[in-house]
């Protein structure tokens, strides 16, 4: 992946390849590879950040960019609507604030945000708060490395963001970056980073992670290979464990016929596949706008397909239960 753009340092990123077609040629099939190539040329690929310092030492330094491979996905409001009148209108806002006192209109500089502090209020005006939050411009700079192992699970305070080499800057950098990558996953380490995100950001210590690529059943690309920022928490995120009460454990009988359940609710090729499962909700919304628009009669209910399957669930019970039934008379 990275030994492609070894050869011309302004080369840009590999893309993933074409949905290859399936081998039977039927119709569906075809189809469906249609259709997946095009939703994922669909979907704009938007930056976090561009050209942000990845810094080793002072005089050795990388540029990257970042990306926010996977986020959640709301309904977005663009505007509101009143419909008290005759025709529906655009609604427009407007803040206007008042003083207590003398119910005067106060002016945008005449405000001050205020801290309490040792029983008194501390004020301070916009320019010094922004200079209290200033602490340097954005980067990420190593600070040394540990074992993957190390990480607990319940370490993550935000969604991960993805980086990449970016080589406007720096000339070099994704053969840097390479190695870094290719060192990490082989060592099985992680490199511990303070992060800037952006200008004004708070500053964070984060977990770099080495992130393998990941392909589908045809070939495609799912998950580029690179490295991923995962924000760690301060001592003062963490909360204290509640007291220990009595744990109230289950007979052996119990648990080992829970176990045969639980080896049994195994998803498709033990794993989550988001693009199976859309959001019941957000398709909710776009249908019920798609109505309207279009002057549709309503949907009934929502399409989930999230739901169990209870139809096929209760075919599979009903064959169980005959075999049982004729190997007990045979």
């Amino acid at each position: 992946m990275y030994r492609e753009n070894l050869s011309d340092p302004e080369a840009p990123a590999p893309v993933a390849k074409a949905t290859k077609a399936s081998e039977q040629g039927d119709g569906i099939s075809l189809l469906n590879s249609l259709l997946k190539s095009i939703n994922s040329k669909s979907v704009p690929r938007r930056a976090y950040f561009s050209n942000r310092t990845l810094e080793f030492s002072p005089n050795f330094k990388i540029s990257v960019k970042g990306f926010i491979i996977l986020k959640k996905q709301i309904p977005a409001r663009s505007c509101y609507i009143w419909l008290e009148g005759e025709t529906p209108q655009l609604a427009s806002g407007k803040t206007t604030i008042m003083a207590d006192d003398t119910a005067r209109t106060v002016e945008r500089g005449e405000l001050r945000k205020a801290f309490k502090f040792g029983g008194e209020n501390i004020t301070f005006t916009p320019e010094e708060l922004i200079s209290l939050k200033y602490f340097g411009d954005p980067v990420i700079r190593l600070l040394g490395f540990k074992p993957l192992s190390t990480l607990p699970l319940w370490a993550n305070m935000k969604p991960s963001t993805f980086i990449y080499p970016s080589e406007e800057d720096y000339i070099g950098s994704t053969r840097v970056f390479s190695a870094l990558h290719q060192s990490l996953v082989s060592k099985k380490k992680m490199a511990i980073v303070y992060y800037v995100a952006r200008k004004n950001a708070t500053p964070v210590v984060a977990a770099l992670l080495p992130g393998e690529e990941r392909l589908g059943d045809q070939g495609e690309q799912l998950i580029p290979p690179g490295l991923w920022i995962c924000q760690l928490p301060y001592a003062d995120d963490i909360r204290s464990n509640p007291e220990m009460t009595a744990v109230v454990q289950a007979p052996d009988v119990l648990i080992d016929k829970m176990r045969v359940i639980t080896q049994q609710l195994q998803l498709p090729k033990a794993a989550f596949d988001p693009s199976r499962y859309p959001n019941p909700a957000l398709q909710w919304h776009y249908r019920i706008l798609q109505a309207l628009a279009l002057d549709e009669d309503l949907p009934e209910k929502p399409e989930d397909k999230t739901v169990p399957k209870y139809r096929q669930i209760d075919k599979v019970r009903f064959r169980l239960r005959g075999s049982d039934c004729r190997l007990t008379f045979s």
